[in-house]
């Protein structure tokens, strides 16, 4: 792949029972990896720019942070979601997703983005607060979601979201 100003290299490396690792090496010398686990969690891989076989450190992020983290990378303008997480007590979460104006799911509604263990309590829209919304109400941009459950399935709807 070519890159502004250089040559861009990627691999894909099979991990069996694992996933696939990518990696990049960046016209400075630097690599990074990103390895998909099988079960759709992301690690971000730093190398050791002086050994490019050792791993200096190494991120868990889940799908939704890993969309984040992809937004924030590629990002020409402003973040296009967020998610806001306030942990509680008990193992349970609420999270907020802000609908940026290029999310997929601009004009579509909220059927299919549910998952047990969490639920979507509600949609601010402006100034108003739709709570319980059914799962024919369509987002706009710039609708915020809240959801709320079990941290891992509160990430699986908000993944479902944006």
């Amino acid at each position: 792949m070519t890159a502004e100003g250089g040559i861009m290299h990627t691999t894909s490396t099979p991990l069996p029972g694992i996933g696939t690792l990518h990696v990049l090496a960046a016209r400075d010398g630097h690599r990074v990896g990103v390895v998909r686990h099988a079960d759709d969690r992301r690690e971000l891989v730093v190398y050791d720019p002086a050994d490019p076989d050792t791993r200096l450190t190494g991120v868990l992020l889940t799908a939704a942070e890993a969309g984040v983290l992809a937004d924030l990378v590629g990002a020409a303008g402003p973040v296009t979601h967020c998610a806001r997480l306030d942990r509680h007590a008990g193992g349970v979460s609420v999270l907020q997703v802000l609908i940026g104006t290029d999310s997929p799911r601009v004009g579509r509604p909220l059927a299919g983005t549910g998952v047990d263990g969490a639920a979507i309590v509600a949609v601010v829209r402006g100034e108003h607060v739709i709570p319980a919304p059914g799962p024919g109400l369509r987002c706009r941009a710039g609708d915020v979601v809240v959801v709320i459950g079990r941290p891992d399935a509160a990430f699986e709807v908000i993944d479902a979201v944006t």
